[in-house]
């Protein structure tokens, strides 16, 4: 019967070899885990991306579609309008809408949309009547969406088509050369009945939302 030799370890250069692949595989594994980690975090900006940006949609829906009564409240008041204002001449829309509860009397609220330091910002408040003292003033302001380059709008007019912002606020709808007695105010623009708005945000990306202006 043969006596059993001496056992023979691992050598050094196996140990090596084992030390470098495991190594390997744990580099391996921290470069798929950090780019599935990047991964989350880049869905998990763009989903609240698309969600502040399906909200802000959602808002100026609600604005508008309650801006078309305003028009048998307050006749002489144009419901709607676009304005080229601040330093850099930009394009804002500024609305009157319904507010308050459906069984409670209807109360009017100024809104005005704009765009402010790459913010997309909605400023609301109480309605005042044009010839109260700052009549615009006292508005709330709210952030809706950031990360805004630029903010395009553009309405739609009868028998005109899509017109853009600038030109729009500058255009007026035909006067009688004697208007008849009684006449209701000539409304400061032409009426609108669709609105689209475009918004450029980071990285070039382009969105944009039609939204009737109707009963």
């Amino acid at each position: 019967m043969r006596a059993a030799g001496p056992s023979r370890g691992f050598t050094l250069v196996e140990l090596l070899v084992a030390t470098t692949l495991l190594a390997i595989v744990a580099i391996l594994s921290w470069r798929g885990l950090d780019s599935v980690l990047q991964s989350r975090e880049r869905i998990v900006s763009r989903s609240d991306e698309l969600k502040s940006l399906s909200m802000a949609f959602a808002q100026l829906d609600e604005d508008l579609r309650k801006s078309w009564p305003v028009r048998l409240v307050l006749p002489g008041q144009p419901s709607l309008r676009f304005v080229i204002s601040g330093e850099q001449n930009r394009a804002q829309i500024e609305l009157l809408r319904e507010s308050g509860r459906s069984d409670a009397p209807t109360q009017v609220q100024a809104v005005v949309w704009r765009l402010r330091d790459g913010v997309l910002e909605r400023g609301f408040g109480p309605w005042r009547a044009p010839d109260a003292p700052a009549p615009q003033e006292g508005l709330t302001w709210q952030p809706i969406l950031a990360g805004v380059l630029e903010l395009q709008w553009q309405g739609f007019v009868r028998d005109q088509g899509w017109i853009d912002a600038a030109n729009l606020a500058a255009l007026r709808p035909p006067q009688a050369a004697t208007p008849p007695p009684n006449a209701a105010p000539v409304p400061a623009q032409v009426p609108v009945t669709g609105v689209l708005i475009r918004v450029v945000q980071d990285q070039g990306r382009i969105l944009e939302r039609v939204i009737p202006v109707s009963d």
